[in-house]
Formats: structure tokens, sequence, C-alpha cells
């Protein structure tokens, strides 16, 4: 149940009429400052200042070195390496003598192929040649020999002995061994698996001796050349100085022989004592330079229509249009061969 309040007299006209006229009284005390049309009109109309006009930058023309560079990543490798292989000889691997990670010695046999009976054989062969030296030294005591039968006896000879030099070379080609001290770095075979004949089954290296090896791209080796002067920074060893020693060096096949062979090689004037292999560096050829060279910004020099030009601005503000002729450019430099002098005034884009 809700209680209804009274609301005497509110029915009557006088009441109504009363009622409205306080509201509207109350309505326009509120927003009487709205409708005055001079508190509008300055609420709206506000003050609007002239865009200001930027000034292009000015640049004076200045004389100082220039040099052009072409730069690349790499890491520290080391300065021989060289891939494993048997030469000459396709077969199965029998014995396996090392691991990638171990240290070898030069001539210790890392890997030999199954040679069936070729041993055997050579011993048969080595046995008739010595046979064959025997019986022509037995030989030459017979005085009644013709020249003739003397010559034959030499021939039959030194066909054993080619016969018994070529199961040698068959039987040392079988057997892989290290060209030099150093350490295996890879060894993609196992024993059991088949090897060709010249197929790179691994990689030895002298981690002793190492060297910068930098991956220029194809176009920016066109512009390197042995003897050029190289800037090197490897990761926490610093910045160091040095000349470029090597290009890289392209296989018969075409490709780029051992990994070394692929890179542009950096000989340091004085090499970090705590180097390690792998380390990453980046490393700064210097292709050009120029000593004394007349320069302005790049945000100076314009192009259009096929010419080189530039703003010059006298001391009154007075500018005019200059043609120019280019040389050495960087992102922060352009030489200047002809059309302005250092201390002018040249204005920006």
């Amino acid at each position: 149940m809700f209680m209804k309040w009274p609301m005497a007299g509110w029915g009557s006209k006088k009441w109504r009429f009363m009622l409205a006229l306080a509201l509207t009284s109350i309505w326009m005390t509120a927003s009487g400052c709205s409708l005055s049309p001079e508190a509008s009109d300055a609420e709206l109309i506000q003050l609007i200042e002239p865009p200001k006009l930027s000034k292009k930058p000015e640049f004076t023309v200045a004389r100082a070195d220039i040099e052009t560079k072409v730069s690349a990543t790499g890491k520290l490798m080391s300065a021989r390496q060289e891939e494993l292989k048997f030469g000459g000889e396709s077969g199965q691997i029998s014995e396996l003598m090392v691991k990638a990670g171990d240290t070898v010695k030069k001539g210790q046999t890392i890997a030999k192929l199954a040679t069936g009976t070729l041993e055997t054989q050579l011993k048969r062969k080595n046995i008739e040649v010595r046979q064959a030296e025997l019986a022509m030294i037995e030989k030459l005591r017979d005085d009644s020999r013709t020249p003739m039968q003397k010559e034959l006896d030499e021939l039959n000879f030194e066909l054993l002995v080619s016969e018994r030099d070529e199961l040698q070379a068959k039987l040392d080609a079988s057997e892989l061994t290290a060209p030099f001290d150093g350490t295996i770095v890879s060894f993609a075979k196992e024993v059991g698996d088949m090897a060709n004949a010249y197929e790179t089954i691994g990689e030895l290296a002298d981690w002793t001796k190492l060297v910068v090896a930098a991956g220029f791209s194809a176009s920016d080796q066109e512009k390197i050349a042995i003897g050029m002067e190289a800037q090197v920074q490897i990761n926490t060893l610093g910045s160091f100085k040095g000349k470029v020693s090597r290009m890289p060096i392209a296989s018969a096949s075409g490709g780029k022989g051992g990994a070394l062979n692929a890179f542009v090689l950096i000989e340091l004037d004085d090499f970090p004592k705590d180097a390690k292999s792998g380390t990453p560096l980046s490393a700064a050829v210097v292709t050009e330079r120029k000593k004394d060279a007349v320069l302005i910004p790049p945000a100076a020099l314009r192009t259009g229509s096929g010419r080189n030009y530039v703003q010059v601005v006298d001391a009154e503000g007075n500018k005019r249009e200059v043609d120019v002729e280019v040389g050495l450019s960087t992102s922060t430099e352009v030489e200047i061969l002809k059309g302005l002098e250092p201390g002018q005034k040249v204005v920006g884009r």
C-alpha cells in the first residue's frame, strides 16, 4: 500500500500560472549570459595570427677532406682453413678416427675407405717387382744377351713398377690425413657412409692464426682493391686499423671453394691478443679519398632538368641559382668540383 501525499490548491489556474512564471525566471537567470549578444560574440571570436613562414637553412661552403667507404659485417676466422676430401677414390668409409672439435697433427689419419683386396694386390706386386729386379741383375751377367733382349727386360720391369705405383696411389687415396696441425671444424660422414672422390666431407682449421673476414656485396667488391685502408670494429675488443690483404677467390667450378675464400680478408696493423674465432665484426674500406675538397651538405644540392645546382645567397639576402659540378658524395657531404668557393652561403631545401 502506498501513501498519496496531498497537493492542495495546485490544481487551480492561478497556481499553474505562477509556477510557469517562476520556472521561466529561473531559466533566464541561469542562461542570461548566453543570451547576451555581446558575450556570445566575445566568446566565439578568437584572435587569429598569420602563420609564420619558416626560413630555409643556410650553409657555409667549406673546405675539408672527404672519403667514400663501403661497409660490411663479418667475423674472425682461421687464416688457414681447408676442406677435407678423399682424392681420386670413392668408397665406403671403414674407419673414422676423429669427430668435430678434435685437434689433429699434420699427417694424422682422419678416416679410411674400405680397400677390399687392394693391400693384398699391392703386396703381391711388390714381390713381383723384387723378383724382376733380381732376375735383371742375374741377366746382366750374361754377355750373350742381345741389346734388344736387355731393352725388353727393362721395359717389362718398368711396367711392373708402374703397376705397383698405381696400386700404392690407390691405397694412399683411400686414407684421409690432416694436411696441417689444426682443429676439425666439421665432419659430415660416419662409418658405413659412402664418400665420393673429391667430395667435401669435413673442414680443418688452424685457430692459432686468425684473420678478419668481411662479406662485402658483389657491387661493393668491384670498388675494393688489395692494399686499401680499412677500419674494423670487433665486438667487445674495439676498433682497429688495417688493409685489404685478399679478395674473394672463386673456384674453377664457379663457386667460392672453401668458406674463407668467399670473404674479403683484412690484415690488421695490431691484432688483439684476446681475439677468438667466430667473433662478430664490422668493417669499412676506404675506396676513395680527397684532401681539401670544396664541400656542401646534401640538403643544399638541387637537381632537375638534367642539372645540378644550388641557391647562393649574398650578404644582402639576394638568392641566385648556380650550376655546379659534383664529385664524391657521402650521406653527409657532397664534393663540388666547379661552381662554388669556400665561404659562400647556400640555401638548404
